[in-house]
């Protein structure tokens, strides 16, 4: 790996390297979210103090040049795209080494493009609190268990929280869209002073922002395990729903003391866990 020991956390003293070598460390868990799924890089050449910018374009021969690529066509640019498509901790590692510390993945494998195998809901607080978030997704919970639908919540490594409802893949991109974005609207009306779905941030005033704009192709969510850019290099951390509490740090779980923390994988049965939305 190229300059393994430049500091990307200027403030915790964190290099390249070891962002690298906690990717590594977590293969087993992270495999499953990133094997056979396209991907968008983020990539922070000089850490979290320096300029970032996302790059989904990665044409045959640039580097990494050993990871698969999707070509998709781009109705908005009428030019392909060539998606890299994830493998194992290997493809993390190698985006490291371009310069990327996040990794976001759509919600489709690449052998169906049309339909994903989870539902996605992002919870960001407007007002920076963690607490917010966790009220919101404590509601949302209500709304799916009432629809029979198991989910699973993990921190978004920020101020955040995202809620994964696993799926068969027999739900079409746009169900899910629009079941996502029915489930939003009813969590708003159920919880109007805390959560909106208005996309405008001037008219969100103090509220969570509901999204499930992640519900789509080409549209990402940051991995299971993904580190994120931000200070003391927090992961994205799957919960178990007893740990979502207003009283929660999601910075509690960083790349330092993950290994500590987590002794067994809360989402261990997401997948046999798979099912299809209920019908309108």
């Amino acid at each position: 790996m190229k300059n393994a020991d430049k500091v990307w956390w200027p403030g915790e003293g964190i290099t390249k390297g070891e962002i690298a070598a906690f990717y590594d460390s977590v293969d087993a868990l992270l495999t499953p979210w990133l094997r056979d799924r396209p991907l968008v890089a983020e990539r922070c050449p000089d850490g979290v103090a320096g300029f970032c910018f996302y790059q989904k374009n990665f044409p045959p021969g640039s580097q990494p040049k050993d990871l698969p690529r999707l070509k998709l066509h781009a109705a908005s640019t009428k030019k392909d795209v060539h998606y890299l498509v994830g493998t194992d901790a290997h493809a993390a590692v190698e985006l490291v080494d371009l310069g990327c510390i996040a990794l976001h993945v759509f919600n489709v494998r690449q052998d169906d493009l049309e339909h994903p195998d989870w539902l996605a809901f992002d919870l960001d607080p407007t007002t920076k609190e963690f607490a917010d978030a966790a009220r919101a997704g404590l509601g949302l919970r209500k709304i799916l268990d009432e629809a029979k639908l198991v989910s699973y919540p993990k921190t978004s490594g920020s101020r955040g929280l995202h809620i994964f409802v696993p799926l068969r893949r027999s739900d079409s991109q746009d169900d899910v869209r629009g079941y996502a974005m029915r489930v939003g609207e009813e969590l708003a009306a159920r919880l109007p002073d805390l959560v909106t779905v208005e996309f405008s941030i001037a008219k969100r005033g103090k509220r969570v922002f509901a999204d499930a704009a992640r519900n789509s192709l080409t549209q990402t969510i940051v991995s299971p395990y993904s580190v994120r850019r931000r200070p003391k290099a927090p992961v994205s951390t799957p919960l178990e729903w007893d740990e979502v509490t207003t009283r929660l740090d999601p910075a509690r779980f960083n790349i330092k003391t993950f290994a500590r923390l987590r002794k067994s994988d809360p989402w261990r049965d997401f997948w046999r866990k798979r099912q299809s939305l209920p019908k309108p």
